[in-house]
């Protein structure tokens, strides 16, 4: 959960509650779609009441970002030392995660909803996490010679997370290794060129 939704001080959250919520909007999405997952819906699915949902996210879209983007819903993987692998692992669980079906009914109403540039900070801080793990990943590729200085690695994660969306939305499931090994070859080409380009 980001600041922009913490709650206001006050009774303490409850977790439970949190994931209940989470969940049945992940559910409402794969089930209904997008604009059908409202508010009341969701309430109803996880059985809390509409107030206390509002409590914990500021909008219906922050909370449906948080659903589908938010830690919970994937975590980084542990590098191995093989950054080649590495990277495979890291598009294997992008791709799943857009070929989700929360996030194949969610991302495209997401998209069009985030016109603002708070719409954009909050998805960028959803995600804060996840990028700092890629950076490290590629941090300790550079310390250790693996490959060379210069790969502005939020560029190399925008890439990763753009063409496993755009694969997922517009072909789906649709040969997925070979998928992530061509991805996968892409990207270590990439961060092996360095600044010498």
């Amino acid at each position: 959960m980001t600041s922009e939704t913490s709650p206001r001080p006050g009774r303490p959250r409850d977790a439970d509650k949190d994931l209940a919520v989470l969940i049945a909007a992940r559910q409402l999405l794969a089930e209904v779609g997008y604009p059908q997952t409202t508010i009341v819906a969701i309430a109803k699915r996880a059985g809390v009441n509409s107030p206390a949902i509002y409590r914990r996210w500021p909008t219906r879209q922050a909370l449906l970002e948080e659903a589908i983007h938010g830690p919970g819903a994937y975590a980084p993987p542990e590098p191995t030392g093989d950054l080649r692998s590495d990277l495979a692992t890291w598009v294997r669980i992008f791709l799943a995660r857009a070929d989700s079906p929360a996030a194949r009914a969610g991302v495209p109403g997401l998209l069009a909803d985030s016109q603002t540039e708070e719409a954009r900070r909050r998805l960028l801080a959803i995600g804060a996490p996840i990028r700092k793990a890629f950076a490290e990943l590629l941090g300790s590729a550079v310390d250790d010679g693996r490959i060379p200085p210069g790969a502005d690695p939020e560029v190399v994660f925008e890439i990763l997370a753009g063409t496993t969306t755009f694969h997922a939305l517009s072909r789906g499931g649709e040969e997925p290794e070979r998928f992530v090994s061509n991805l996968a070859d892409a990207l270590y080409v990439l961060v092996s060129a360095g600044a010498d380009r």
